[in-house]
């Protein structure tokens, strides 16, 4: 159902509609996944709630044939999505506030001294050079604190709004070629397209035609429906600025210097409608907790077998590529998850999974009994790490 509404809105067909059906499910997949989130999906989660107040199917779509008046603006809305881009590199620079951002300019050293996250190819080429990781350290966290009042500046035609897209794109493509982010930084720049002012896409018709394909040749809705949607208007936009002020008081608490925050009742609706959030992407500092899982599992009459390498040799040396051993950035969430201290519960459960996959895939090697090693290690200055250290994360069996 997810994937047909989906489809659905990349066409723009039944736009509000589908648009509401994967919010919803959405809103559901994220309640049970809470351990393999991260800001991109709190990020695509606020996009899809504003989207159903905003006439995005108003161009491009095929729901546009239908109209033969531009539909409304809900400036509140508007207002509300703004604020929304805005606030994630507003408030991700502002917490932010260790000296390796602000000052020695290590953070991407650091990011890319995570070999959990740092990707073959350009992240390898730019680890290897310090003086380019300091530059990047201070444009990316530079455009970040620029970004937001390039986003909300009134300018005549929207002109500062293109730098900040343009800003947008270059950081995240940095980010996206470098670290191993999963959807992150596809969902941020998808994101701010809304930003583009409406003279670059008349400049782009004039260029491509086809892309001006919306043939405006029905009324829009009238009659006993209009008169509803027009007696709803008003509560509509009460609800975008509630919803706007929870926003800004959430966001606002993340930083040390605000000390309100909101209420336990007013964390009801913000729970049912998921529009928690927090853009502290890398901050304070970049963690240095590093490492790698080794499987170590014993059969029935104690032989040994090393189950990510499918050999009986178990090796405990670093891979290569650290990455290469997550199928998806989302296993790679939930093991930087168990690393935490709050949330060891998570080790057994993985152990378990482990040792039931594997089972299951091969009947003629069963394994009885696994231990789920972590490889440790603290990264610190001038290409220097902590001696590894091994640490037993969790023994189960087979029964």
């Amino acid at each position: 159902m997810h994937f047909i509404f989906a489809v659905f809105l990349l066409f723009g067909f039944k736009t509000k509609i589908s648009t509401f059906a994967i919010w919803l499910l959405y809103i559901s997949l994220h309640n049970r996944n809470l351990f393999v989130q991260q800001a991109g999906d709190d990020l695509l989660r606020l996009v899809l709630f504003w989207a159903l107040f905003l006439p995005w199917n108003a161009y491009y779509s095929l729901d546009s044939k239908h109209f033969k008046y531009e539909p409304k603006q809900r400036y509140t809305a508007n207002i509300g999505y703004l604020l929304l881009i805005a606030s994630v590199y507003f408030f991700t620079v502002n917490l932010k506030t260790s000296s390796e951002w602000r000052g020695e300019g290590t953070a991407i050293y650091y990011a890319l001294s995570l070999d959990q996250l740092r990707l073959p190819g350009v992240g390898d080429w730019l680890y290897a050079r310090p003086a380019l990781m300091k530059a990047c350290t201070h444009f990316f966290y530079y455009v970040e604190f620029i970004i937001p009042f390039l986003i909300l500046w009134p300018s005549k035609k929207g002109y500062l709004r293109v730098i900040a897209f343009a800003l947008i794109l270059i950081i995240h493509t940095g980010i996206g070629l470098t670290l191993y982010v999963g959807l992150f930084f596809i969902i941020n720049m998808i994101a701010t397209i809304a930003l583009i002012p409406s003279f670059v896409f008349d400049k782009l018709e004039t260029k491509f035609p086809f892309l001006a394909f919306s043939g405006k040749s029905v009324h829009l809705p009238n009659g006993a429906f209009a008169r509803l949607k027009t007696k709803l208007n008003p509560l509509v936009s009460v609800l975008c600025i509630a919803v706007i002020v929870i926003s800004l008081v959430i966001n606002l608490s993340s930083l040390k210097w605000f000390s309100y925050g909101l209420r336990s009742e007013s964390l009801v609706p913000v729970n049912v409608l998921r529009l928690d959030q927090f853009w502290g992407m890398f901050s304070p500092e970049v963690m240095k907790k590093d490492g790698w899982f080794v499987y170590h599992g014993m059969d029935s009459i104690g032989r040994q077998w090393d189950l990510r390498l499918n050999q009986d040799y178990v090796n405990y040396k670093k891979p290569l590529h650290v990455v290469s051993m997550y199928k998806s950035d989302r296993w790679r969430k939930l093991a930087e998850n168990m690393q935490r201290d709050d949330m060891t519960f998570l080790r057994p459960l993985y152990c378990k999974y482990i040792l039931k996959k594997w089972n299951k895939e091969h009947p003629e090697r069963k394994i009885a009994i696994l231990n789920l090693y972590y490889l440790q290690k603290f990264n610190l200055r001038e290409y220097k790490a902590t001696p590894v250290t091994q640490h037993l994360y969790s023994v189960c069996d087979n029964h």
